[in-house]
């Protein structure tokens, strides 16, 4: 039972941070049926899952022949990404050994452009990183370092209030910060699914007990 609602912990977190990059080549994931929890493999979900390798494997390749491509580069990633959302299902090890990758890929494509999309996605990969493995600090500070670096460029920035936000609450455990980069989000955002995630955590920071060990404010 334990395994499975931080299975589901997970997901949540997953759906959170995917909702804020709908329009980049993100997706949302919806956790599978209690089946396929159980252990039971449907055959859609090994078909979406060997149709999500396929496609990390053929964007590998098309790597190796244009090692330099920035588009093919930022397309692995995101292969990686959306594969981790099904393998987190299969393999625990695969699932970071998945957002790993993208970390990697992502970090990559930054090193040739700056691309504000690139880095929330990036940011999004670690910090999920550091939700599956709470003892390497290495993602926790990767994914505060990024979100902070686009904040500063971009102060206003919903996604990245947003996922900042997120990090804040499940990584940092300081619900009050949180609720104010949500906040600042809502006061900034014109999109009405946004709109109505932000007031959820909004509403979940204020009913959670306060745990904070960083004092409240957001960070300059």
């Amino acid at each position: 039972m334990r395994k499975r609602t931080q299975k589901l912990a997970v997901y949540v977190i997953i759906g959170m941070v995917c909702i804020s990059l709908i329009g980049t080549s993100f997706v949302f994931f919806m956790p599978p049926a209690d089946d396929a929890v159980n252990g039971e493999s449907p055959s859609a979900l090994e078909q979406e899952y060997n149709a999500r390798v396929q496609a990390v494997e053929q964007l590998k390749v098309t790597l190796q022949s244009k090692p330099e491509d920035l588009q093919t580069i930022v397309a692995l990633a995101d292969a990686y990404y959306k594969k981790s959302q099904l393998s987190i299902e299969l393999n625990e090890e695969e699932y970071k050994e998945d957002l790993n990758n993208a970390v990697h890929y992502y970090q990559e494509a930054l090193t040739k452009e700056e691309d504000t999309e690139v880095s929330l996605k990036l940011a999004a990969s670690a910090f999920l990183l550091s939700t599956a493995d709470a003892t390497n600090q290495t993602y926790a500070a990767l994914a505060e370092k990024t979100y902070k670096e686009i904040l500063k460029k971009e102060p206003h920035d919903v996604d990245a209030l947003y996922g900042y936000g997120m990090y804040l609450f499940y990584v940092k455990q300081n619900y009050t910060q949180a609720k104010e980069y949500w906040q600042t989000a809502l006061k900034y955002n014109t999109d009405e699914e946004m709109k109505s995630n932000l007031e959820d955590m909004i509403g979940l920071a204020e009913g959670t007990e306060p745990a904070d060990s960083e004092g409240s404010g957001q960070e300059k």
